[in-house]
């Protein structure tokens, strides 16, 4: 008897995520209960520690009868920490939904009130829970919506009537501080003197902070006197740069609607800035901008742009034979390991945190660090790109500013803070290699530089008879010993294809790391179809800041001001941090040199040191290559195959025939 067929719709009925379409399907509990007896600092305290968008206030511990609501601004009335202030008296009127409402309903009354949550209680009028913006924002992301980029729907600097606001970093917080405890405004977007974004302010900002307070309490007599010690005296912070939230993610108009929608449900941030292509601000994104293009589509007047992918590519690692191109090589240079190893290798401790490593690899320079153990003996080595692999595949990342030993991630982002989880930083222990390629101080340069190859490392060890390391040969020393002894040949012999060294702008930075990896390449040319734009390179790479989210969707680059700063290698961080996947046109550098495929490759080995890759041209001005440091080191493997493994030749050169 024949099994019932499923079709591939009811499969992908079964499969897939259902989407919310009840108040019931997106009902939150808060962690804490709120009584009219609470006090504002305790209102306060509880927020700090689990923020939600609205608090229901019950009539007593034991009761599920709902008096009111409070928002978190509620907590922005607190006006010392003296303070005995309770919650009943600034209890707001709840809006009540019930659970077998439509989420779209809710939408609407929210965004007609402009509230952040309501009550749900069920048919008989009995409390349930209660639905956030955070919440329903979640909901929509499975929605597809009406209006598909932020140009549809964002509003205008000029907009007089907005959720959002616009401040100076230099203005008093008084100025806006009655606007923000209201709930008049979900935010403002703080501008630099250029009219670019400095970071945002947000009630999370200033709840977290608990420096809102407009005094210290009663003045406090001293011996019997009328003098205080100036606790009557104001001491709120006087600027706004000092509490915002600063190197703030940002939209453009071209950025997709839903990744906006993510940001937000993620982050608890209900505003977005929007800035054109000079950085510049233009406007706001809010939730409310946000809603309307899932419910309703573009604002009047307005009209959607077409909005930029990512695009993932495919890779596979080729067989060391395939990489080094067989083809018989004789010239030898006569150098040995001795000639050419580095003997003043930067050491660190098995300890060390992720974010003191990147500070060694600036500080020095060095692109290969000796982790050793607390007796001095050597455990392993870490390159930049072990360095770097190991963020991007145990999607660990780091900010620059840590708690200890804890590191932010951005697993489960909360309102105002930059994670909701802590984790222990990972050490040298985690990331160095205990298993790498070893030679004795005779070994020949080339054997050295096939030993790389066939490994898949950056470097090889070099050890005495007893196993002892007595230094090391990587890239950049294969290379000096090339350009002093290494035969005359032209850069188009060497070159990598322009078809596997190449990005476009717009694949992700994940997928541009793995086809690194991958080619054993030291970085891509990144285009926009025949034009090079750019060029994205490990060492790049590894003195940035990075943080990527636990699921491996995306790799985060960030300053936390908000403005260019210049590290050491020249380079410049993003200037903002970008809301949505990361791609390869937010990290590619400027293309400072470029070469001929006839070129000499010895007389471009400096520029190559320069750049970390170099774009190749044709006498047409096409590009049809990219020179990598490792395409050098393959010249040098060729000559060591040559004499040693003369068989491995005739069968490359065999292949090659019949594929012809």
């Amino acid at each position: 008897m024949s099994q019932p067929q499923i079709t591939r719709k009811e499969v992908e009925k079964l499969v897939e995520k259902p989407v919310p379409q009840y108040v019931r399907d997106v009902v939150e509990h808060p962690p804490f209960r709120v009584t009219p007896n609470t006090t504002l600092e305790t209102l306060a305290a509880y927020l700090r520690k689990f923020p939600v968008d609205v608090v229901p206030v019950f009539k007593s511990v034991f009761s599920e009868e709902v008096a009111g609501v409070v928002y978190p601004h509620t907590a922005l009335l607190l006006k010392s920490k003296k303070s005995d202030d309770k919650v009943g008296e600034f209890v707001n009127p709840p809006i009540f939904v019930k659970e077998s409402w439509k989420i779209e309903n809710v939408l609407e009354i929210l965004t007609s009130e402009a509230k952040w949550g309501a009550v749900v209680v069920d048919e008989e009028g009995k409390y349930v829970g209660v639905v956030t913006l955070r919440g329903l924002l979640s909901a929509l992301l499975l929605r597809e919506p009406k209006a598909k980029s932020v140009a549809a729907v964002y509003t205008p600097t000029e907009e007089k009537k907005s959720r959002a606001g616009f401040v100076k970093a230099i203005e008093k917080v008084s100025r806006i501080f009655k606007k923000l405890a209201g709930g008049e405004v979900d935010g403002y977007v703080v501008l630099n003197r250029e009219r670019g974004v400095a970071g945002i302010l947000t009630v999370w900002d200033l709840v977290k902070s608990r420096r809102w307070y407009k005094g210290a309490g009663k003045p406090r007599a001293i011996f019997g006197t009328r003098v205080t010690r100036g606790e009557s005296k104001s001491v709120g912070v006087a600027r706004v740069w000092r509490l915002m939230f600063r190197g703030a993610a940002v939209a453009t108009p071209d950025t997709p609607i839903e990744e906006v929608a993510r940001f937000m449900a993620t982050t608890g941030l209900y505003i977005a800035p929007v800035v054109n292509r000079e950085g510049k601000a233009i406007g706001v994104v809010t939730a409310w901008d946000v809603i309307h293009a899932y419910l309703y589509g573009p604002k009047e007047g307005r009209e959607d742009v077409e909005v930029k992918r990512v695009a993932e590519v495919q890779v596979a690692k080729p067989h060391v034979e395939e990489a080094i191109r067989l083809r018989p090589s004789k010239h030898v240079t006569g150098l040995r390991a001795r000639d050419v190893m580095l003997t003043d290798v930067p050491v660190v401790n098995l300890r060390v945190p992720l974010s003191r490593i990147r500070k060694v690899f600036l500080r020095t320079g060095a692109s290969i660090l000796a982790v050793v153990d607390d007796e001095g003996k050597v455990a392993g080595f870490i390159t930049r790109r072990d360095f770097l692999t190991y963020i991007a595949e145990k999607s660990l990342g780091y900010w620059k500013r840590q708690r200890g030993k804890m590191l932010i991630l951005k697993e489960q982002v909360m309102p105002g803070e930059r994670a909701k989880l802590l984790v222990e930083e990972g050490t040298a222990g985690d990331v160095m290699k205990t298993e790498y390629p070893t030679a004795p101080p005779d070994a020949t340069v080339e054997e050295i530089a096939y030993k790389m190859l066939a490994a898949g490392t950056d470097y090889v060890v070099i050890v005495d008879e007893k196993g002892a390391s007595m230094g090391v040969v990587t890239k950049n020393e294969l290379l000096k010993a090339f350009k002093e002894r290494g035969r005359d040949v032209k850069v188009g012999e060497l070159m990598t294809p322009a078809e596997v060294a190449t990005a476009d702008l717009f694949h992700s930075l994940h997928s541009v790391i793995r086809k690194i990896n991958a080619y054993e390449l030291d970085g891509v040319v990144v285009k926009e179809g025949a034009e090079v734009k750019g060029v994205i390179t490990v060492d790049d790479l590894t003195l940035r800041p990075v943080e990527e989210s636990l699921r491996g969707e995306k790799l985060v680059f960030f300053t936390k001001t908000g403005i260019r700063r210049a590290v050491r290698t020249g380079l410049s961080r993003l200037k903002y941090s970008k809301i949505g996947i990361i791609t390869a046109i937010d990290v590619m550098r400027p293309v400072d040199h470029a070469v001929s495929a006839d070129a000499n490759a010895k007389e471009v080995i400096d520029k190559l040191f320069e750049q970390g890759v170099l774009p190749v041209y044709n006498e047409k001005g096409e590009l049809v290559g990219v020179l990598n440091k490792m395409d050098v080191v393959k010249e040098l493997a060729r000559v060591y195959v040559t004499y040693a493994m003369p068989e491995k030749v005739k069968e490359a050169e065999k292949a090659e025939a019949r594929a012809r």
